[in-house]
């Protein structure tokens, strides 16, 4: 089975927040993992409207607001969860459909809502390499930074 999510890259001025994960609140009770930064995503659920009502309920529980304009869609991150993952999820891969926004709000207000994210911070673009460990995502983030730097769209 499939799990379907969400996500942001979120730009404010030369910079892209992140969000630290440590733990996973798609199962029954929640699960510690090796904490990692990450861009703000997670699962869509059943009563969510459509894909962008389901990113920016993400970005709320994630990141304590909504200030955010999208500027476009950047394309998905696919990957297979670790075996022991997918016997507690109960899904095989996810396929998360990412979007480039921009935050409109003042940083000061960004708390997460929720356990599974301990911090928020704006790093700079040039750091990115440093912080995301996800090989999936920092390809990602790699593959699209042409269109992350100048938010232009050729598609």
């Amino acid at each position: 089975m499939i799990r379907y999510a969400v996500g942001g890259i979120i730009k404010s001025d030369d910079t892209i927040l992140l969000v630290k994960k440590g733990k996973v609140m798609d199962t029954e009770k929640p699960m510690e993992v090796k904490p990692e930064w990450d861009f703000p995503k997670g699962g869509v659920k059943r009563d969510d409207l459509n894909i962008q009502e389901a990113l920016f309920r993400e970005l709320d529980e994630e990141t304590g607001t909504r200030d955010f304009h999208v500027i476009g869609e950047l394309g998905t991150i696919e990957f297979e969860f670790p075996a022991a993952m997918q016997e507690k999820l109960g899904f095989e891969r996810q396929v998360t459909h990412m979007f480039l926004l921009e935050f409109l709000g003042e940083r000061a207000q960004l708390q997460p809502k929720t356990e599974e994210i301990s911090e928020v911070e704006f790093v700079k673009i040039d750091q990115m390499d440093e912080r995301l460990k996800l090989v999936e995502t920092k390809n990602f983030f790699q593959n699209n930074l042409g269109v992350i730097k100048s938010g232009i769209f050729l598609r």
